[in-house]
């Protein structure tokens, strides 16, 4: 297969590259600068992974990445649309710049490349993968803005998989729990107004402590990785499929208990009062 993977400087999306490289596959890696990119380059060698100039807010960029692989191959079989940003805080300290930058980059970005790629997968009855996010499916509070994002793919994706059905192009979505990548590490994006003195301050602060709890129980994204080019493969996949710690019990408590029960649970574990 003949595979466009965005956002492979590290995480989900150079594990994804080198890992459907290993499978046999020809992988052309999107990075914004394809020379400055170490941890690929190290991790490619010898394997069939192209890295290619692609900011995926850049649409100049974004089109002559799906004209040049159809010029060199003749066909692309897979889209893997994984780059995308965080942003941590709360609503009323989200900027609409800020705003406006996130859902360019996880929203607009890749319904823009999908559609550039969509004729050629057709032709090849091909796949889209679309990496989102346990935020997709469930809003936790500080990561609103970053939810909406996620949400909008999602229903973004949804609607592709019916409109594509009758062509046999295959759509599905990966829905990664807590994992241990860049989007917590250098990659971390926290809205300007999060670190003035206000109203969330207390708030903030629980998040924070509760968030580097987490970071120890992370999973390894070498899974994510691993079902992703399981996928590129599968002739028959679901829409979604959520993986990574904790994420079942956070399914099943959405889908057997009212919003009230799960509303009042978080209420707990936050255990913040209003300043």
């Amino acid at each position: 297969m003949i595979v466009l993977v965005t956002g492979c400087r590290s995480g989900f999306g150079k594990l994804i590259a080198i890992g459907a490289a290993r499978a046999g596959h020809t992988v052309y890696a999107g990075v914004r600068d394809p020379s400055a990119s170490p941890e690929l380059t190290e991790g490619a060698r010898g394997l069939s992974v192209i890295p290619i100039a692609l900011d995926v807010t850049d649409a100049a960029q974004r089109e002559e990445a799906i004209a040049r692989i159809v010029r060199e191959q003749g066909r692309l079989d897979a889209l893997v649309n994984n780059a995308g940003v965080g942003l941590a805080g709360f609503q009323e300290q989200v900027a609409t710049d800020e705003l406006q930058r996130l859902f360019e980059v996880n929203v607009v970005a890749p319904h823009a490349l999908t559609r550039l790629a969509l004729p050629h997968l057709r032709a090849s009855k091909g796949i889209v993968i679309n990496v989102s996010s346990m935020a997709g499916r469930q809003a936790l509070p500080g990561l609103g803005a970053y939810a909406a994002s996620k949400f909008a793919l999602e229903g973004m994706t949804e609607a592709l998989r019916h409109e594509m059905r009758p062509f046999g192009v295959r759509v599905v979505l990966v829905e990664p729990g807590p994992y241990q990548t860049d989007i917590f590490g250098r990659n971390r994006w926290t809205a300007r107004a999060a670190s003035e003195p206000g109203p969330y301050h207390a708030f903030l602060k629980r998040m924070e402590s509760m968030l580097a709890s987490a970071e120890r129980r992370m999973g390894d994204p070498q899974e994510v990785a691993e079902l992703a080019v399981r996928l590129l493969s599968d002739p028959r996949p679901r829409l979604r499929y959520a993986l990574g710690p904790g994420v079942r019990a956070r399914l099943l408590a959405r889908s057997a208990l009212p919003f009230e029960v799960t509303e009042a649970i978080l209420a707990r574990v936050i255990n913040v009062r209003a300043e």
